[in-house]
């Protein structure tokens, strides 16, 4: 997942955690272990990484990546 955060780091998203939440922004500096920041227009938000269950780039339409 790591991987996957760095990739896309600065690109706008889309997660859903495993509660069926949607949380929408950009992926926003280092990620740190266990988890990553989404900017959005509040400020930023962690996500942990046990939470999401699936991410997708917003850029392209409705892309899953995971």
């Amino acid at each position: 997942m790591q991987n996957l955060v760095r990739r896309y780091q600065g690109e706008p998203v889309e997660v859903i955690d495993r509660y069926g939440r949607v949380h929408r922004g950009v992926i926003d500096g280092a990620p740190p272990p266990g988890g990553m920041f989404l900017r959005t227009g509040f400020g930023r938000r962690f996500i942990p990484f046990f939470l999401i269950a699936s991410l997708f780039l917003l850029r392209f339409g409705r892309r899953r990546v995971f």
